[in-house]
């Protein structure tokens, strides 16, 4: 009761937000939330790789503003994606891992965007995950007039689905038996090689979940189009978290031998915090030992397959809101939960407070906007999301928000913004990042080290830690102090 006092007090402390000259009136727009899993940010072609085949993200880009600074407050998906729907930071929402049950850590009052639309009057949507899992997050799911591919939450009485589907039949190869019943170790051990595994998913696209997920937002767009309502819809794509499979053609688009080394090799690291997992296994994938150097050119592969099958299905969606003219009226955010490494630092999937987990893939189109077709250096962060949409849409965020508008920014990418983003794990371990520097601690005593100072611009990738560096005494003072002070102390002037 004394901390939801305490919280609810914090209401009137939400940051202020520069006013956001030069953009249209957005009142009354519409809202679709394309979210992909584990994605690191790197991988696109519009973000400057030169392999991965992402046209449709690219074009989509070209129209939009591209945030290139853009962080999450987590590094896993449950505490991220609490963060990114209520606009405030894991400590306050205290969701710190993806075993926590959001509504049962949530503090009373505290409302994610969802709820806060549909309240506003929006048509409600949602295409498969938005929420770490259904059980988590039944009163939020509830409100949604319209649930797809999803488990309902009880009680729960929407329309049935816009589409049906055939079952997929998959051919089962051998050492990939069913799973077993019951949730012991034996369950556990079969999850754990069903996401252990790259390559060739065996069924068509047309089969495949996520192609489906895209079909069932075109077929919703499409009666939007005709009911005019002013609708909020998310639609999910599972990929590309593992198991890094997808359908042959797209596995077929990559050939392993012409994908480099990736950086930050295990001999270039120096004191690091992490040598314990760079020497051993990974989550998600090479959970028991570390991949041969052919293996992490066929995993590298294999991801980007999926990145490709995932553009491939988030251009049927963008073509389709083009087509039915929603373009015009529709703000898109097209976002990655968290990142994702990719054999830097010996390092496979996220848990980690690296760049390549922190930084997201983030691109915001608002109809009008004067930066659309722009790119972004300035810092934003997850948090930051409610807080605009309620400044763009005109609705009471009611929650203390701990992130700010970044509306100016759609209108003029290039204004100074935030000087720090910040992003806690489950253990208490926190990092801040800062134009030149990076800087970790771990007060749980996890890590191998108790803290790590990198110069980004001179070691981009994070391989020497300088904590201990006599030379960067007086950076690492004011980075600490810099932590310590918090996301108030890095906001715009």
């Amino acid at each position: 009761m004394r901390y939801t006092l305490l919280f609810l007090a914090m209401l009137a402390m939400a940051a202020s937000t520069p006013a956001a000259d030069g953009l249209p009136d957005t009142s009354k727009m519409n809202v679709l939330l394309i979210d992909i899993e584990d994605c690191n940010a790197g991988v696109w072609g519009c973000y400057g790789n030169p392999i991965c085949k992402t046209p449709n993200i690219d074009r989509f880009a070209t129209t939009a503003v591209r945030f290139d600074s853009a962080y999450c407050q987590a590094f896993c998906c449950n505490p991220t994606r609490t963060s990114f729907l209520t606009g405030l930071r894991p400590p306050s929402t205290r969701v710190l891992s993806n075993g926590h049950v959001m509504n049962e850590h949530l503090p009373a009052g505290v409302l994610t965007l969802p709820e806060m639309l549909k309240n506003k009057g929006l048509y409600t949507a949602v295409i498969s995950k938005l929420f770490h899992t259904v059980d988590y997050a039944e009163r939020q799911l509830a409100t949604f007039d319209r649930i797809e591919l999803y488990d309902k939450p009880k009680g729960w009485n929407g329309p049935g689905p816009i589409l049906e589907f055939a079952p997929v039949k998959r051919a089962r190869a051998a050492g990939n038996p069913p799973p077993p019943k019951g949730k012991g170790k034996e369950f556990n051990e079969w999850r754990r090689k069903q996401s252990d595994r790259y390559g060739d998913s065996g069924i068509a696209a047309e089969q495949d979940g996520d192609y489906r997920k895209a079909q069932v937002a075109v077929a919703l767009l499409r009666e939007f189009a005709k009911t005019k309502k002013q609708f909020f819809l998310a639609v999910a794509q599972a990929r590309p978290h593992t198991p890094l499979i997808a359908p042959k053609k797209y596995i077929e688009m990559y050939d392993p031998a012409k994908i480099p080394a990736p950086p930050a090799p295990l001999e270039s690291l120096k004191d690091f915090p992490y040598m314990k997992r760079a020497k051993g296994g990974n989550p998600d994938i090479f959970t028991r030992q570390q991949p041969t150097p052919q293996q992490v050119r066929e995993a590298i592969a294999a991801y980007y397959a999926c990145v490709s099958f995932v553009d491939d299905n988030v251009g049927m969606v963008l073509d389709a809101l083009e087509k039915e003219g929603l373009d015009k009226n529709t703000i898109v955010i097209f976002l990655g939960d968290h990142g994702f490494h990719l054999g830097d630092h010996n390092f496979w999937s996220k848990y980690s407070m690296l760049e390549a987990t922190r930084r997201v893939v983030f691109i915001v189109r608002v109809p009008g906007a004067p930066a659309n077709g722009k790119a972004c250096r300035e810092f934003v962060e997850f948090v930051d999301i409610v807080p605009t949409l309620a400044d763009l849409l005109k609705f009471d965020a009611k929650n203390a928000l701990e992130g700010i508008s970044f509306a100016p920014l759609l209108a003029d990418a290039g204004r100074p913004w935030k000087k720090a983003v910040f992003m806690t794990d489950g253990n208490g371990d926190n990092v801040v990042r800062t134009r030149q520097f990076s800087y970790l601690e771990f007060p749980s005593g996890k890590a191998d080290k108790p803290s790590a100072l990198y110069d980004l611009q001179k070691d981009p990738w994070e391989t020497v830690n300088l904590a201990d560096d006599p030379a960067y005494a007086s950076a690492r003072k004011e980075m600490a102090e810099l932590l310590h002070a918090g996301w108030k102390a890095a906001l715009p002037k």
